[in-house]
């Protein structure tokens, strides 16, 4: 029987699931061509956006979400630099294999033009914690407290709720000139930024090496990348579909609410080798920078 904190942590990644397949729709045709063959479906890893600056005392970059996986259990596994878009992210994983990885990046905002920089700092000096200390105290401790309901929604909410007020659209476009990274988090916030389906363990040949993958979602309507990231019989292979472009709310000139449409999630996909360790060949659990750089274009938005 699972621990409270395990349960309570697959249940978090469950609605989140849940709630990105709802509005990324390349998922569930994705998990519904999964079924139609029998095959698993297993996500590699989650990727969450952040932007490195301070806010009340309050640091909005990798540490705001890294707590709260640190404390459901997941531990720090490695880091990367991407110093031409000014990024930098961490990665955590559980100790249980079917428990996807954590992907966290977060924008250098000091490392940006002033002008830039300081837009995206008025534009989340209204930020508001959906998510004390207290209750991040609290999930460390579900394991002595049990599971609650009412945590539950609060940590769901933090992934779910933008914490500060809507950006300006004329400040969004201006920062997407220089980050489209950082226009993408004034958008969306905390959301999930892609799910990861681990061709390893789909157990079909049908489907069993990425290009084969490929070919089955094209079949299917669903628009991917290009090219695949990684060469045959190395130790990581990624792709993704294209992002989904759905209604965000900004401020117009006014100050008064209006939507506009952006990108918002795309599907990754990876397909993990073999590396030696210590004498054995083992699986690689890590990321590759060169790769994870051009998988964040995908949320670059077309003209």
């Amino acid at each position: 029987m699972a621990s409270p904190k395990t349960e309570f942590a697959k249940q978090l990644l469950d609605a989140l699931w849940e709630d990105y397949a709802q509005r990324v729709s390349y998922a569930k045709v994705y998990q519904n061509m999964l079924a139609e063959f029998g095959a698993t479906f297993v996500n590699d890893h989650i990727a969450f956006r952040t932007l490195a600056t301070t806010v009340g005392g309050h640091d909005l970059g990798i540490p705001m979400v890294k707590r709260i996986w640190d404390a459901l259990g997941y531990q720090e596994r490695g880091a990367f630099e991407f110093p031409d878009t000014h990024l930098f992210a961490r990665f955590v994983m559980h100790s249980d294999p079917d428990f996807p990885k954590i992907f966290i990046s977060q924008l250098l905002v000091d490392e940006l033009p002033d002008p830039v920089a300081n837009m995206i700092r008025d534009s989340v000096a209204s930020f508001r914690p959906v998510l004390s200390d207290a209750d991040v105290q609290a999930l460390a401790n579900l394991d002595r407290g049990g599971f609650s309901k009412e945590l539950f929604e609060r940590t769901y909410a933090f992934f779910k709720t933008l914490p500060w007020d809507p950006p300006y659209e004329e400040v969004v476009l201006r920062v997407n000139e220089v980050s489209q990274y950082g226009a993408w988090v004034l958008l969306h916030g905390y959301n999930v930024n892609h799910f990861t389906g681990y061709v390893n363990r789909h157990g079909v040949d049908a489907v069993g090496d990425i290009e084969k993958l490929v070919d089955e979602l094209k079949k299917r309507g669903v628009p991917m990348k290009s090219e695949i990231e990684g060469a045959r019989g190395s130790k990581l292979r990624q792709t993704a579909t294209h992002a989904v472009v759905v209604p965000v709310t900004v401020r117009g000139a006014d100050g008064a609410p209006k939507q506009i449409q952006w990108t918002y999630a795309y599907m990754e996909f990876a397909e993990r080798g073999y590396v030696e360790e210590n004498g054995q060949q083992v699986l690689f659990e890590g990321f590759l920078g060169p790769q994870a750089r051009q998988l964040f274009e995908m949320t670059r938005l077309q003209s």
